[in-house]
């Protein structure tokens, strides 16, 4: 099982075109990784990803090209939006399909409030929850991201702040730059401290994290029995749809 990554090991980006994903491609060629990335078409992606990054064809709303993608992959960073259901969640179980034996470190992006979950556009929360319940019930060494609203920090807010529990309301519109997002998702795949941790991630007013692994440590572990983020209010495991359970049992098993 990988356990944190070191420069030179492949991690395959999930979302690389995405407003989130490209500054993701940035930072873990930055930091000396090999990147490859899943994309719907090579073409377009040449034009925006640097060439050093190795594209491969496929799509989460089906099982095209993860097999390849996946194959010989360190770690993965997942960033990707989409259709709630289709992507957002089954896109995740078709990936950790495709993995088979393997267990990659994970870097999960969803959303802030995903634990309580709302029925607003589409349903994306509680799809997004879900792919979380399916990443931890897989084993697999991960990290969950739920920022705050992308870019809607003030000025004055040029720190970070690690929080948990998903208190902070939807309606509150606490912000967080992409940027951030970006370097928090890189950064948790090389900490040990960071590993099997959820947590939410806000903007704030001071200075971002100079020492990653003790920002992260200062955090709980997620709950392994209740397939939760540590301290999370929200959604029971019992209460989510028949579909959801079934995926979990499989993977548990």
């Amino acid at each position: 099982m990988t356990s944190t990554l070191s420069p030179g090991a492949t991690v395959l980006a999930i979302g690389a075109t995405g407003s989130i994903g490209r500054l993701v491609v940035d930072d873990l060629l930055h930091q000396g990784f090999a990147v490859r990335a899943l994309v719907r078409d090579p073409g377009r992606a040449r034009a925006t990803l640097p060439d050093s990054v190795d594209l491969v064809r496929g799509d989460l709303a089906s099982d095209e090209g993860l097999a390849d993608a996946v194959a010989g992959a360190d770690g993965i960073v997942l960033t990707h939006g989409g259709d709630p259901h289709t992507v957002d969640y089954q896109g995740v179980a078709r990936l950790i399909e495709a993995l088979g034996e393997n267990r990659p470190r994970v870097a999960l992006m969803t959303s802030m409030s995903v634990s309580v979950g709302s029925d607003v556009y589409g349903g994306v929360l509680h799809w997004k929850r879900r792919s979380e319940r399916l990443v931890r019930a897989a084993g697999l060494p991960h990290t969950i991201v739920r920022p705050g609203w992308f870019d809607n920090e003030t000025a004055e807010q040029t720190g970070l702040v690690f929080e948990q529990g998903d208190v902070s309301p939807l309606n509150g519109r606490r912000g967080v730059a992409r940027s951030d997002i970006a370097r928090t998702l890189v950064a948790s795949l090389t900490s040990g401290a960071a590993t099997d941790v959820t947590l939410e991630l806000f903007a704030v007013a001071g200075d971002k994290p100079h020492d990653w692994e003790a920002a992260f440590a200062a955090l709980d572990k997620d709950d392994a029995v209740a397939l939760a983020g540590a301290h999370d209010p929200g959604v029971a495991l019992a209460d989510e749809p028949a579909e959801v359970l079934a995926d979990i049992a499989r993977l548990r098993a």
